[in-house]
């Protein structure tokens, strides 16, 4: 395939999915120009925390289904990039729900991509120059040394990845770092290696601090030279699914991921979070009553750490989220003079102009218009056939998933007392 038509291609074949990548962004920007503003400020007041020693406020982005949030997502993407941070995307799932703080993190730190670099940022950085050639290697090191509370763990690590030669060990440790904890008796016996057992008390990972391996991997990342590290969050709705103490949990989560906790800042750390628009009035309040039912049913237990984060994670969704409006009538008509330029270079055909194209309504997104127009050129293209196509309003589910809601028998509470 000719390479004028690569890109374009990719672009349809994203657009058809619903799944927006590179080349989307590239060729159909956002509309929103108060959105992209708020963006640029985000990832500057996120450079600008390592003077200030502050998190930049993150953003959350409300919006109904099929407006555009997963594109403005891979649109922070490609701008995070472009300014020199490091940066991943996690969709909230199965696998990453929100209230287990490690597993966000592990997914983070394995979802993390540098500009210029082609796999896994943490260890093409790790692993692709040796640690005192870092730009602020020892900056790094001073901090993990000095700060009150941190957990040893960090400075002990940091330390072994500088001094030791054995490739094996430097593997476990950028494990380590990733979110996978090295034996207590192995870590040890490495320190007494280069006889440094007695100067790092290390004990089990605490699972108290786990805001803190955020704050450590932001620094390595800045270490390295980069202005530091966004992390893009999908479909912060799934908390809905949750169960009581779990939607507790991932309320105060969310709270310290926007950088709302002052006890857990993160400098150099900036975080998007997308949530569906009437996630407030359905699940804060309606038939779930978070506002209320989560205070209530964390108090007394082993939770109860929890409740003043979540409550602030709960504000945060009623007050602080960034309206995604939907389309214009002009936009959509933008929009399919684009879409409808890339789908004829894609092909190398002369898309016609669609006489039955869906009448504009401001409730319907602008995803489903985009599909509609490549359904109708798909037909038109391979079959000579006209088409009237027909598309339904997903409706989003906020019941609770017991399939959602599995622990690991060992958890305990993440949050930092």
């Amino acid at each position: 395939m000719r390479q004028d038509r690569i890109e374009p291609r990719c672009a349809i074949e994203a657009l058809r999915a619903g799944i927006p990548n590179r080349d989307v962004v590239r060729q159909l920007p956002p509309l929103q120009q108060d959105l992209e503003s708020r963006l640029n400020a985000l990832l500057e007041e996120a450079e600008a925390g390592w003077e200030s020693g502050r998190q930049a406020p993150g953003i959350l982005l409300e919006g109904e289904f099929g407006t555009g949030k997963s594109h403005w997502l891979e649109y922070a993407r490609h701008r995070a990039l472009e300014e020199g941070f490091v940066c991943s995307t996690v969709v909230l799932n199965k696998e990453t729900p929100l209230h287990d703080l490690g597993k966000i993190y592990r997914a983070s730190v394995e979802a993390a991509a540098a500009p210029g670099k082609l796999g896994p940022a943490l260890d093409e950085i790790a692993h692709g120059s040796q640690p005192e050639s870092l730009p602020l290697h020892r900056e790094m090191m001073e901090w993990a040394h000095n700060k009150p509370g941190l957990d040893p763990r960090f400075a002990a690590t940091l330390m072994l990845f500088e001094r030791s030669p054995n490739d094996d060990l430097r593997a476990k440790i950028v494990a380590e770092w990733t979110g996978y904890p090295m034996k207590i008796l192995e870590l040890r016996a490495a320190l007494k290696e280069i006889g440094e057992a007695q100067r790092y008390p290390v004990a089990r990972p605490q699972k108290g601090h786990l805001i803190q391996r955020f704050e450590f991997i932001t620094r390595f990342f800045h270490s390295a030279g980069y202005a530091g590290w966004v992390v893009l969050f999908d479909e912060a709705e799934m908390v809905s699914r949750y169960s009581l103490r779990q939607r507790g949990r991932a309320y105060a989560h969310l709270s310290q991921l926007l950088g709302l906790d002052k006890a857990t800042s993160v400098p150099g750390l900036a975080t998007v979070f997308t949530i569906t628009k009437d996630y407030t009035g359905q699940v804060l309040y309606g038939r779930k009553n978070d506002i209320e039912a989560i205070p209530a049913r964390l108090a007394g237990t082993r939770d109860e750490p929890y409740i003043h984060a979540a409550q602030s994670g709960m504000n945060a969704i009623k007050g602080k989220g960034v309206d995604l409006r939907s389309p214009t009538r002009v936009q959509v008509d933008e929009v399919y003079t684009k879409v409808r330029a890339i789908y004829g270079a894609a092909y190398q055909w002369s898309a016609p102009d669609l006489e039955t194209r869906r009448e504009y309504t401001s409730s319907t997104g602008l995803r489903q218009y985009i599909r509609s127009w490549i359904n109708a050129w798909d037909l038109r293209r391979l079959y000579d056939v006209a088409s009237d196509v027909v598309m339904e309003t997903v409706e989003m589910s906020y019941e609770e998933d017991t399939d959602l809601q599995h622990e690991e028998p060992d958890e305990e509470p993440s949050f930092m007392l």
